[in-house]
């Protein structure tokens, strides 16, 4: 089964300098979706963010509203990983999606998170602005 999924992910890795990428990902995670292994999709995802963060994945995208599908059954602990290894533009706005859908102590955690954002070493300059301009919709 990992070897399917494996499998899926490599077919969205090809596409994607594609035009037809987002249109390749709808047809994958609806594929994905089927699975009973659906969850464990959500790590190659944020890799394939990680290694291709100028690609546009959507606003939202289908990837987005597939691992969101978890939010509250652990998409939001994938997430924070994601932005330990490589934070991007778009998982620092998925980040901000989390933290309007949250509140008291767990809106505090994920409110850190964008501080250890802000203070990552070596970061692209619009991901600390993007960080920085959440982080401002939050005080």
């Amino acid at each position: 089964m990992q070897n399917e999924l494996n499998q899926l992910m490599m077919k969205l890795k090809k596409s994607i300098m594609n035009e037809n990428f987002i249109d390749v990902t709808y047809d994958v995670v609806e594929e994905i979706e089927e699975r009973e292994d659906a969850f464990e999709a959500i790590l190659p995802i944020f890799k394939l963010m990680e290694k291709y963060p100028n690609i546009n994945f959507g606003r939202p995208g289908p990837l987005v509203h597939f691992v969101e599908k978890f939010y509250k059954n652990g998409y939001e602990e994938k997430l924070v990983e994601s932005l330990k290894r490589e934070p991007t533009q778009h998982t620092v706005w998925m980040l901000n999606r989390v933290i309007n859908g949250s509140q008291g102590d767990r809106k505090a955690y994920f409110i850190n998170v964008l501080d250890n954002i802000i203070a990552f070493p070596n970061l692209d300059e619009e991901i600390v602005s993007l960080a920085r301009h959440f982080k401002s919709l939050h005080e």
